[in-house]
């Protein structure tokens, strides 16, 4: 091709006046042939990937608009056979599209993104042009090929070469064009048994609904490689293989859309039935999918609009949630694969990501996986080897949707595991748990505290009080309440905002000496119910739900007795607007400060004592702890946004427009712990004084669980939804003795890190990095020291119940 001459205007900013370029142009572009062929095959590094790209083709061969394959003849045959003494392994996939000269021609072009979807006005049919190839390439030995029969006609074509060539790379009819280029007069029914002889299958073999679909048809496509690279002796792993294949996301919709079968050294798998994806059992309760539509326009982390449909020139899409039982992270082989987001247009699949990318430390993701369906995501968002989609301005905003939704589900199954626990056995267990809180204190070094953390809102020490059992001998009969309220002054919340009366008010029942008296129960009471409502059920009696706009009071009373405490005024606000102050902050670890909210209701009046319910953004939950009043503990390095607001969002509910940005930073010093007898709590049960909330367990937490925050109120967590908690609080109500010696032991774990803590934080710049072996050496002295004094007493306790004398 002759190069040409162009003149091109051009004007460089410095240029005060116009200048001609002109240029006389190579005759083609150039890459170097070698690297760009390896630049485009390099992805596929596995045989699990390369069958999955075989059968998205055969998926696309099927469509209308190339081989037009009868629904019921939709269907195909992986093949696989070992190697022997005189010949090498192979692997190959039987359809019944029947491959034209026009197929394998549009086959031999690299990188070509309308190889697949010729003819096609659909976007999404568009491929990239290599996986089938790319496989062929990089991962056999031998020679591999694309053979086509149609209309007694056969063509084929193929490489051949040494390893990661250029010349393997350059593909050729097999085995010349004069026998596979169109070669005509061919019977079908003798090149698929020629085709199959190396399998050591026959005809008569196949799948009975392949045979008949060979028969209809007279058309097949075998696609095939000699010697596969990576397969000790040449030894297929057929089982783990298959399994590979079909949890590969670029074999969803093929195993959709066909019926695959599969065949090992001649013989059947899966008892000759077609091949699938074993079913995930549902979550009980949750046996549907939660199907959310993709809104028109979604905000990016940046605030900036992204429009999910190109500005109305694509359908819109929608996000599909599904629920399993059983915890998928943990089950590593068979449903770990799966615990993913797969992005996906209507015909083809973009990629996928762990749920734990766009939803990080969230309780109850480990029951959910997803898939988005959105049109828009092709072309732009597709990398090559369509592993997981592109970076973005669209996934970043869809990211942020597919958490929400994610975030919404988690933690309707927690709250359903939490009332799958039974509330009656949690109650019981925190009765159990009050005695061996008393009992582990008589082990404690010293007076069992060794804390020095101030309670306090002096932004270091702890953010709450102990529960009555740590609080000095137990009184006798209930004779009052107290409450940690100054009498006369009004609670006011907005309308709307639910909240825990321990984050309001802390109510004691205490005896006629002042002393607490633990295990009686507290009922409280509202004024008027249309105004304030509390929990009607057991679990819910300490719960607060601001309903509507006015003014009452509360109380509570000592349930089965007349003993009330004096009454609260409430005043419910109607929330017009919430301003958060400051818009931003650095917190350092352990530290508190306050965020400020003011509130204007809808009479112009302001105030900033009002409480509100708070929330984090979608990032990590435990990177601070807020309380009902806005004070802000850094628990964990990071960043965040806190909001503030009442109500539903979606359903009238007021918040603040502006978040507060918190930014938490490494402390100059270490944070304080707090100065009381160390507590062990449960989750799904107990109040966190960090939040004044119920602390949710976390199935990804240690059992023995411990935050900073918690470090600053000397709390430890016997983590309920962690998976050896889980078991043994599952067996309670068959074997009360496992439950028992399960938490017993967390009880003695808990008090030998308080005597490891005391001991080294007693050096302090005195201790000096030491060899693990000889803080070991400490560790089990310790142990046997304190395993050996409580279990005498525990032993009892495990097999038999009662006290704990």
């Amino acid at each position: 091709m002759k190069a040409t001459a162009q003149t091109i205007e051009s004007r460089p900013a410095f240029a005060p006046a116009k200048r001609l370029l002109t240029i006389e142009r190579d005759a083609s572009i150039r890459f170097h042939e070698l690297e760009t062929l390896t630049s485009v095959t390099r992805w596929i590094s596995s045989h699990d990937e390369g069958i999955a790209e075989w059968l998205k083709n055969a998926r696309r061969a099927y469509q209308q608009d190339r081989a037009n394959v009868d629904e019921k003849h939709r269907t195909a045959l992986l093949v696989l056979k070992d190697a022997s003494l005189r010949l090498p392994a192979r692997i190959g996939l039987l359809d019944v599209g029947g491959a034209s000269l026009e197929d394998v021609t549009a086959w031999s072009t690299w990188q070509d993104p309308g190889a697949s979807g010729r003819g096609s006005a659909l976007i999404e049919e568009e491929t990239q042009g290599n996986g089938g190839k790319a496989y062929m390439y990089r991962l056999f030995r031998g020679p591999s090929r694309i053979l086509g029969v149609r209309e007694n006609k056969l063509s084929c074509k193929g490489f051949e070469g040494a390893a990661n060539s250029l010349e393997r790379g350059i593909p050729g009819f097999v085995p010349s064009s004069a026998a596979g280029c169109e070669l005509p007069n061919i019977s079908w029914k003798t090149e698929v048994r020629r085709a199959l002889k190396p399998y050591d299958l026959t005809f008569e073999d196949l799948p009975a609904e392949l045979q008949e679909a060979l028969r209809k048809r007279k058309a097949f496509t075998l696609v095939e490689g000699v010697d596969p690279a990576g397969f000790f002796k040449g030894r297929i792993e057929a089982p783990d293989l298959v399994l590979r294949v079909l949890r590969h996301d670029q074999s969803t919709l093929a195993v959709q859309q066909l019926r695959l079968y599969a065949a090992h050294n001649g013989r059947l798998l899966n008892q000759g039935k077609f091949l699938g994806l074993e079913e995930i059992p549902a979550y009980p309760g949750f046996e549907q999918p939660v199907v959310h539509e993709i809104p028109e326009q979604l905000p990016d982390t940046n605030g900036t609009i992204q429009s999910t449909t190109l500005g109305g020139k694509r359908p819109r899409g929608r996000l599909i949630l599904y629920m399993s039982v059983e915890n998928m992270p943990n089950a590593y082989r068979k449903l770990k694969p799966r615990w993913k987001v797969s992005y996906r247009t209507s015909q083809q699949m973009i990629g996928s990501k762990q749920v734990s990318e766009p939803a990080p430390n969230t309780p109850g993701t480990q029951y959910i996986y997803a898939t988005v369906e959105l049109s828009a995501l092709e072309p732009a968002y597709v990398e090559l080897g369509r592993k997981r989609p592109a970076d973005g301005p669209l996934v970043d905003a869809l990211d942020i949707f597919i958490a929400g939704g994610i975030r919404a589900l988690a933690k309707a199954i927690h709250d359903s595991r939490r009332r799958e626990m039974d509330q009656e056995a949690l109650d019981q267990v925190h009765e159990e748990n009050r005695a061996l809180n008393s009992f582990k204190n008589r082990f404690l070094p010293g007076n069992g505290s060794g804390g020095n953390g101030d309670a306090g809102r002096n932004g270091t020490g702890s953010q709450g009080t102990h529960s009555e059992v740590n609080e000095g001998a137990c009184g006798g009969e209930p004779h009052a309440i107290e409450l940690a309220w100054k009498q006369g002054e009004s609670v006011r919340i907005g309308r709307g905002v639910v909240a825990q009366m321990a984050a309001i008010v802390n109510a004691k029942v205490v005896d006629a000496s002042g002393k607490v008296v633990p295990r009686s129960e507290i009922e409280w009471n509202s004024g008027d119910r249309r105004i304030v409502r509390l929990g009607e059920r057991k679990e819910d009696r300490k719960v607060l739900l601001a309903g509507g706009k006015g003014a009452t009071h509360i109380w509570a009373r000592v349930k089965n007795t007349k003993i009330e405490s004096p009454k609260i005024p409430v005043e419910v606000w109607a929330v017009d607007h919430v301003l958060l102050t400051p818009r931003s902050m650095e917190l350092p670890l352990g530290r508190r400060k306050q965020i400020v909210a003011e509130v204007t209701n809808d009479e112009g009046a302001r105030a900033a004592n009002v409480l509100l319910n708070w929330k984090q953004d979608d990032g990590d939950p435990l990177t601070v702890r807020v309380q009902a009043d806005g004070w802000v503990t850094g628990n964990r390095l990071g960043r965040t946004s806190i909001t503030a607001g009442a109500g539903d969002p979606e359903d009238g509910g007021v918040w603040a427009r502006i978040p507060t940005d918190v930014t938490v930073t490494p402390a100059r010093e270490e944070p304080h712990r707090g100065s009381e007898f160390p507590e062990l709590r449960l989750t799904d049960r107990d109040t966190d004084p960090a939040t004044g909330e119920i602390r949710q367990g976390d199935p990804e937490q240690p059992a023995l669980w411990q935050e900073v925050s918690d470090y600053q109120n000397n709390l430890w967590w016997l983590n309920l939804q962690s998976p050896d908690a889980s078991f043994f609080f599952a067996q309670r109500a068959e074997d009360i003795r496992l439950w028992r010696a399960f938490h017993a032991q967390k009880v003695v774990d808990m008090v030998l890190q308080v005597h490891m803590r005391e001991e080294f934080d007693a050096l302090g710049e005195t201790e000096r990095p030491d060899l693990w072996a000889r803080h070991k050496v400490i560790l089990d002295l310790k142990e046997v020291q304190l395993k050996q004094a409580m279990w005498e007493k525990l032993q009892s306790y495990v097999n038999f119940g009662g006290a704990l004398d």
